[in-house]
């Protein structure tokens, strides 16, 4: 049976400001931003519901960012009733990003330094899981 479904174009992860994210990821893990994919969502009437299915009241900032070949949207929302605690890994909706390093010592002293970031052990593969200050899981894998 054939698809209509081609690839993936990209994956988005919401963070808790936007801005942070940006410097997080650019700064410390080394993606590049591209320039002319950023802009805001404004409430307008129910266009948030209809296009996004939350509060109408919502309001956000988004943001394109590539590395190698992999690109990333953040995205950083105000909602009302918005659930702030980032879901756990076990947690439906649970989510991390997977990143390629090519030197596991170096990648973990520096996510080591950032404050707000907790370095767990790694697995038995070597794969190592990184919370961030933005709500957002990061799994080193040693490539």
């Amino acid at each position: 049976m054939s698809t209509p479904f081609a690839a993936v174009n990209h994956v988005g992860f919401v963070v808790r400001d936007l801005d942070e994210g940006l410097r997080f990821f650019i700064d410390v893990l080394g993606f590049e931003a591209i320039t002319d994919r950023r802009g805001t969502l404004a409430p307008d009437g129910d266009v948030m519901t209809r296009r996004f299915g939350i509060n109408p009241g919502a309001s956000g900032r988004f943001a394109f960012l590539r590395l190698g070949d992999a690109t990333i949207e953040l995205l950083g929302w105000s909602a009302p009733g918005q659930n702030t605690t980032p879901p756990l890994n076990s947690d439906v909706g649970g989510r991390h990003l997977a990143i390629t390093v090519s030197d596991m010592a170096a990648a973990v002293e520096r996510l080591r330094s950032v404050p707000g970031v907790t370095v767990r052990e790694p697995n038995d593969a070597g794969y190592v899981y990184c919370a961030t200050p933005l709500g957002l899981e990061v799994q080193l894998i040693p490539g």
